[in-house]
């Protein structure tokens, strides 16, 4: 009974993750269409730049990574819980409930206390942090900390624009917390978080590259900001492979 309790409890897990993970792409793919063929959507369109971003770049990963590999799920685990912990203190900070993060969140937990229950579990990898990504975090953490800031008051004090209505504050200052969250997850653990440097580098590009090209739209970083985003980002992919192919780790 206990085996057959274990495997149900196993599947239940992948099949949590999978959720997770399928709804993400759905919602971004629809998040990004909106944003590209609704043309009443324009003035939203940095910000659906950032929630498309959000779920296919930095939520969706993290998900397929739990399901796919649910027998060592580590990796995307604590991907998903850097996204938790950005998601709850952004909507600490703007004093709003987000209805469109808090399942992920809620799910993210699910699958936590599911996996430290478990007798047997990963071992949280034993490897030295990488001084060259600290220092790009480093550098990276203010202009995001100050995003994330001032998208969050944005919202707590917006009671009359559609941005607020859609949440368009609160999930920008997510954004830009789980991308410093996460980058820091990398630097932390280069080898066994690589994915995490992706999705930082990669979410950090696009925030960057669309406040160049939506320079005049709402939460759009200021010059010379996205230049820097845009270059940090890959810059950060960069440093990140290297680091992880200098310490010998394949595919």
């Amino acid at each position: 009974m206990s085996d057959e309790f274990a495997s149900a409890k196993h599947t239940a897990f992948r099949v949590i993750a999978w959720i997770m993970a399928v709804s993400a792409i759905a919602f971004g793919i629809v998040t990004a269409g909106t944003a590209i063929f609704v043309e009443e959507m324009e003035v939203h369109a940095f910000h659906n730049v950032v929630v498309a971003s959000l779920l296919l770049v930095i939520s969706a990963p993290a998900a397929l990574r739990a399901a796919r590999h649910a027998d060592h799920p580590l990796p995307g685990l604590m991907q998903i819980a850097a996204i938790g912990v950005a998601g709850v203190a952004t909507m600490a900070l703007g004093l709003t409930l987000d209805p469109f993060t808090l399942p992920f969140i809620a799910l993210g937990a699910v699958l936590w206390v599911s996996w430290l229950r478990r007798p047997e579990r990963d071992a949280f990898p034993a490897e030295r942090p990488s001084l060259v990504l600290l220092v790009l975090v480093a550098a990276a953490s203010v202009p995001l900390a100050i995003s994330a800031s001032d998208n969050a008051r944005l919202q707590r004090i917006d009671d009359v624009s559609e941005h607020a209505e859609l949440f368009h504050w609160v999930e920008t200052s997510f954004y830009a917390l789980a991308v410093l969250l996460l980058g820091l997850l990398a630097a932390l653990r280069p080898r066994a978080f690589r994915m995490s440097a992706w999705s930082a580098g990669i979410a950090l590009a696009i925030m960057g590259g669309a406040s160049l090209g939506l320079s005049d739209h709402a939460s759009a970083l200021r010059t010379p900001w996205p230049a820097i985003a845009l270059a940090g980002g890959i810059v950060f992919v960069a440093a990140a492979e290297w680091e992880a192919r200098r310490r010998g780790t394949g595919r």
